[in-house]
Formats: structure tokens, C-alpha cells, sequence
């Protein structure tokens, strides 16, 4: 994460009860929700958000990391703040941070974003789309999440079939689809994330069944999910361990 430079957009919510789990926390996917709205809200407020998409590009996630300091339950109001950092190459990088109502942080992001034309299919810069002064160039900035290395022997532990629910306005799988995806495998082994890193890689298709391969531990999770032997997503997640995950 960066040195915590000063954030640029911000929006305060309350945790609703449609976005708890069982123990009253929030859902990380419904905090990966609110993150992306915020980033949605501060892209149109600059006219590269939904103008964009008007003009045929499109903000495709590549890397998203999330770090949970401590989890807010319902009725707790929360305040989600974004700043762009620049470019990293063909990278847009997009930072979060996520306090409580005294100011504390509870929560922190990083992010990398591609700008893709939609009829190409093909990353643009986005220096050659947008004005300049919004996206600076600082390739080998350090601030790029990871890319994650996976184990050589993964066991396949779930199948998930991409449903209607799952796609976004561009009839994509949406990003926090692939959150939740993970969240749902690792509630069932019994694993408490407290970090989790999580790459894009192709993307997946409605009524596709994705394969859920995984190495674990007390202390971690890798998890690979792959569409006919085709890598679709990566996530490394980091955390504890409270049930039986044999």
C-alpha cells in the first residue's frame, strides 16, 4: 500500500443488514461493492467513468487487494475513500481506504485497472485517452499488487456455475463476482480472511462452470479457478483457520 497521500473522493455509508453475514459483520464482497461504487462515483465525477463507456472503453479490473483491519458490523457507519495513483504502464492504479466513524482505518486497497476498448478488445493507455494531469506515469512505483505464483499440486474443491445474478452492465462477470466466489469457499472451509489478493485473468461466461482449485493451510489459501483447464482467476488469501478445513 502507498504512504496513505491524501485521498481524493469519499462517501460515507451505513452497514445494512442485507450485507451482514451470520456473526452481524459485513460480507467482504459487500465491502468490495461499496469500494467499487465509490470508484465508479469518483471516475464520473472527473468524466472517466460512464462518459467513457459512452465513447467505447471500459475499466477492466486486473489486480485487487484488500486488507481488513477490523470487520464492521450492521448499523456501523463507514466512510470509503479512493485517490487515483497513476500509471504503471498500461496500468491505471486505484487506491482505498476505509475508516470507521472516529477516523480509524478499518480497512485498506490497492488496485489495477486496464483501459480496454470495447470493440478491439485491446488495453489502451489511458495518457492517450484522458487528460494527462489525471493519470501520471510512474511505471516502477512499487504500489502494483502482486502477481500471484501458484503450487504445483492443487486439489479441486468446488464448482461454480457463473449465473445470471453474477454479470455486470457489460455483460461481464462482475468483479466482485469472483469475490464472493472465494469468500463462499473459504466460509465452508471454515477460514476467516483477513487478507486477500486476487488476479484476473480471462473471463468467464454465463453457464460456464468454474473449478475451484485450492492448496490450504491453517494460516492461507490459494485458490485457482479455471474454466476447461483455462485459468480465469487467481487469489491468495491470508487469514485463520476456526473449523476443520481437512
Amino acid at each position: 500500500m502507498s504512504e496513505k497521500l491524501p485521498f481524493q473522493f469519499e462517501k460515507q455509508f451505513e452497514v445494512l443488514s442485507f450485507q451482514i453475514d451470520p456473526q452481524g459483520r459485513i460480507r467482504l464482497s459487500a465491502l468490495a461493492d461499496l469500494m467499487q461504487e465509490v470508484a465508479w462515483k469518483h471516475a464520473d465525477s472527473r468524466d472517466f467513468g460512464k462518459a467513457l463507456l459512452e465513447k467505447g472503453y471500459v475499466w477492466v479490473l486486473s489486480r485487487f487487494e484488500i486488507k481488513i483491519h477490523q470487520i464492521p458490523s450492521w448499523g456501523d457507519q463507514i466512510y470509503v475513500k479512493t485517490a487515483g495513483r497513476g500509471i504503471d504502464k498500461l496500468f491505471a492504479l486505484r487506491e482505498f481506504s476505509i475508516t470507521d466513524d472516529s477516523g480509524n482505518e478499518i480497512a485498506e486497497s490497492m488496485s489495477s485497472w486496464l483501459l480496454v476498448d470495447v470493440r478491439t478488445k485491446r488495453p489502451q493507455r489511458p495518457g492517450n485517452i484522458l487528460p494527462p494531469e489525471l493519470f501520471v506515469s510512474i511505471d516502477d512505483s512499487g504500489l502494483m499488487p502482486d502477481k500471484i505464483s501458484l503450487p504445483q499440486n492443487l486439489e479441486l474443491i468446488d464448482s461454480i456455475k457463473v449465473r445470471p445474478f453474477d454479470l455486470d452492465l457489460n455483460n461481464h462477470v462482475n468483479n466482485v463476482s469472483y469475490i464472493r466466489w472465494v469468500e463462499d469457499v473459504s466460509i465452508n472451509l471454515g477460514f476467516e480472511i483477513n487478507q486477500i489478493l486476487i488476479n484476473y485473468i480471462a473471463e468467464a461466461r454465463l453457464d460456464e462452470n468454474i473449478d475451484m482449485y485450492i492448496e490450504k493451510s491453517d494460516e492461507s489459501i490459494v485458490l485457482s479457478g479455471n474454466y476447461m483447464g483455462k485459468q480465469v482467476f487467481n487469489a491468495a488469501i491470508i487469514g485463520n483457520c476456526s473449523g476443520n478445513i481437512d
